[in-house]
């Protein structure tokens, strides 16, 4: 059986089927009205803060909140999406903050050479002297505590439900942790890694990723976005805001005082008896919660989300030094294909992505030789240094456009040179990597990818392309000068540390803003739709689950339900489709012909094909449905192959009673019906005597089950 379903299938698929007959098309009639001003799309965001750990009468909410953003309007082709932003202020008692603080003690470790602290003269003389490398991390004692253990904590244990949609930032205080001299304090572990080596970060940037700086450890004061939360502790150990103050310096017209001063240093220069420094602690606790606030949790650098239907990242990783013996095989653990596919479709679900990602010996491919040596130069150390700029935009004017065509789709093209003893010098300074216009080039030098020994993976470069595609999308960097202290997230588009994959801030910011382009665009169709004076109850009854539909949309997107709004838009869009046809269209397909394979349907699978036409909404589907014995009718939905619609199904055994038949439905939900079998077994007229003869003599006969063969033979009209 299976053999000859098979053998049907390619018979279908070769099979002439007839013309389709033209036909005229019943128009009703129209009044069409000049289109409404678009619908705003309005959405009402929410921020909880949770204040642990302070005395409410030193928290000042008006001084607080002074300044964080209320409103964000955004403006795109299909779409004007505005949030407005509200704030709650909740106070957390003392059995919380004691059941809190039990967690952090139970998950950390407080011992010698447990973090990192940052030598400022070093650094300072480096920036100037940038090329004298310096020892600018030295360790130091205090308490690391475990982000995720507390982070999880919080998730399952909130002092008040989540807001909806929106987030929760907890303003701790954890002070009683350290000693008045600083000689202990606490930070927390965020546990960066590299995706591509799944080894713990220890290294900071490359100006310090050498032997003068071992074992750096990402100290963090604030953390979040594994979940839809974050957490702001001003008391606790940071050494990278510091860094920031003194490395940007030229950037940077306003200095915070919590870069250099942890809350206990604050309070110590306050009397809190006086009303005008308790304003000042607020302000500092302000300065504190504004970076994630405006940065995260409602980005104003970011764009929305391009509404578009696919992406495509194509990328080239040149190895360099084949010849002298580094293999292309022995670096392509450095990233791939299916890493950079699944973090993108994390990111952005809503579409369709192509990732392409292919290796090659440069001397093998003399266009990108010759390019590479044009904008690169060897000094008397031996050190390759590049122009990056410049190589850069010469790989986008003469080099990208044989590789990737512009479609109005996002598309990216990546390059990556690997080469020893590598340096990328732009806009006066020392980089990884570039991106912009559709476009990223990495150059990365060999012994950044190994630890000491020159042979264990350290650190790929899926992190950098994840950074560099993301700001193709739209992203700008969770910082922005003067305001660092965003970076302390687990999200990609940060300098300080990395993380494997996006932040629950990343996603929501993407998939938020293409739904609300997704929903404005349905709403600008759906509101300029044409009235009718005909009194068509498809046409009504499609009306009111286009309703529903926005509304099923509406609470998922309140829930922070992005799949769920996707679905729900997705369905509206097809009500859309059937209401406006349902107008125009008042004639059902045509069922030309159908048939089965084999003829005889027996109680086992049988294939079912039909040749449909519809000329003007286009047919929606086909489905062939059964019914064995007057009982429940089973449904089976037909694809389209080649030129007809096709579908295995099977038949109840022991049936004597059997109907089968064909609905094709059309966009403007007109149905075409056609039974293909209709068939009741009957008994033969010489058992009638039989039984008549058997009833009078009172004797029971035992009679046998006789099959039937019921035939469906080939039908055109």
């Amino acid at each position: 059986m299976r053999t000859t379903l098979v053998l049907g299938i390619v018979f279908l698929l070769l099979v002439t089927v007839p013309a389709v007959i033209e036909r005229p098309i019943p128009r009703s009639t129209e009044i069409y009205l000049p289109p409404p001003e678009p619908i705003p799309i309005v959405r009402d965001w929410y921020a909880n803060i949770i204040v642990v750990g302070y005395n409410p009468t030193m928290i000042d909410e008006p001084i607080l909140l002074q300044g964080l953003p209320t409103v964000r309007y955004y403006a795109t082709d299909t779409a004007e999406i505005t949030y407005t932003i509200n704030y709650n202020i909740y106070y957390a008692d003392n059995s919380y903050f004691d059941e809190l603080r039990q967690v952090m003690q139970d998950n950390s470790k407080n011992g010698t050479s447990t973090g990192t602290r940052l030598d400022e003269t070093a650094l300072s003389y480096q920036k100037n002297n940038p090329d004298e490398p310096q020892r600018i991390f030295f360790p130091r004692d205090g308490r690391v505590i475990d982000g995720y253990a507390v982070e999880d904590w919080l998730e399952e244990n909130p002092f008040v439900l989540p807001p909806n949609p929106g987030y929760t930032l907890y303003l701790v205080n954890f002070s009683t942790f350290d000693s008045a001299d600083h000689s202990l304090e606490h930070w927390y572990d965020y546990h960066p890694v590299d995706p591509d080596t799944g080894e713990e970060q220890d290294w900071f940037r490359l100006e310090w990723d050498n032997a003068l700086n071992p074992n750096v450890t990402m100290d963090h004061p604030f953390f979040g976005g594994r979940y839809n939360s974050y957490i702001i502790d001003p008391s606790a150990h940071q050494w990278y805001l510091k860094w920031c103050r003194i490395w940007w310096s030229e950037n940077i017209g306003t200095e915070y005082d919590f870069w250099t001063q942890d809350l206990e240093d604050k309070v110590g220069t306050l009397n809190l008896t006086i009303p005008v420094d308790v304003d000042a602690l607020n302000v500092y606790l302000r300065e504190c919660i504004w970076d994630p606030i405006t940065q995260l949790f409602f980005p104003y650098q970011h764009q929305p989300a391009s509404y578009v239907s696919t992406g495509t990242l194509k990328s080239l990783v040149f190895c360099m030094d084949v010849a002298n013996g580094t293999s292309i095989e022995s670096l392509e653990w450095i990233t791939n294909s299916e890493m950079q596919k699944s973090h993108l479709e994390e990111l952005y679900p809503f579409i369709d992505w192509t990732v392409d990602i292919d290796y090659y010996d440069i001397d093998k491919e003399p266009l990108w030789n010759s390019l590479f040596w044009t904008y690169a130069a060897i000094e008397p150390d031996g050190t390759t240094v590049v122009n990056g700029t410049d190589m850069f935009y010469a790989i986008y004017n003469s080099m990208k456009p044989a590789y990737v065509v512009e479609d109005g789709n996002i598309t990216v093209f990546g390059v990556v040179f690997i080469k020893k003893q590598m340096e990328m010098h732009a806009y006066n300074g020392t980089f990884t990597g570039l991106g912009g216009d559709g476009q990223t080039v990495i150059w990365k030098s060999w012994e950044r990818y190994y630890r000491s020994d020159g042979v264990t993976p350290k650190d790929g470069i899926s992190s950098v392309q994840l950074h560099e595609t993301m700001h193709a999308i739209g992203f700008h960097h969770s910082w922005q000068h003067e305001h660092y202290s965003s970076d302390f997230s687990w999200g990609p588009m940060g300098y300080f540390a990395y993380h494997n994959g996006t932040s629950t801030f990343d996603k929501n910011w993407v998939q938020s803003t293409y739904l609300d382009q997704m929903e404005g665009g349905l709403w600008e169709e759906f509101l300029n739709r044409p009235l009718t004076t005909e009194d068509r109850p498809e046409t009504e009854f499609a009306e009111q689950h286009v309703s529903n539909a926005f509304e099923i949309a509406q609470v998922c997107y309140n829930e922070m339900d992005w799949r769920g709004t996707y679905d729900a838009l997705l369905v509206a869009k097809d009500w859309i489709r059937r209401y406006l046809f349902s107008i125009s269209d008042l004639v059902p397909p045509v069922i030309h012909a159908w048939g089965t394979i084999p003829e005889e349907v027996e109680s086992e699978e049988f294939l079912c094909w039909t040749y449909v036409t519809d000329d003007f909404s286009g047919i929606e589907n086909v489905t062939l449905y059964i019914q064995a014995d007057e009982g429940a009718i089973k449904a089976f939905p037909m694809s389209f192959n080649g030129n007809n619609w096709t579908v295995i199904a099977q038949v109840p055994s022991h049936t004597s009673n059997l109907t089968i038949w064909i609905e094709a439905w059309d966009w403007g939900m007109n149905v075409a019906r056609r039974n293909i079998l209709a068939q009741v077994q009957n008994p033969p007229d010489w058992l009638f005597p039989l039984v008549i003869a058997a009833t009078t003599a009172c004797i029971v006969i035992a009679l046998g089950v006789y099959a039937m063969k019921r035939k469906v033979m080939s039908c055109t009209i």
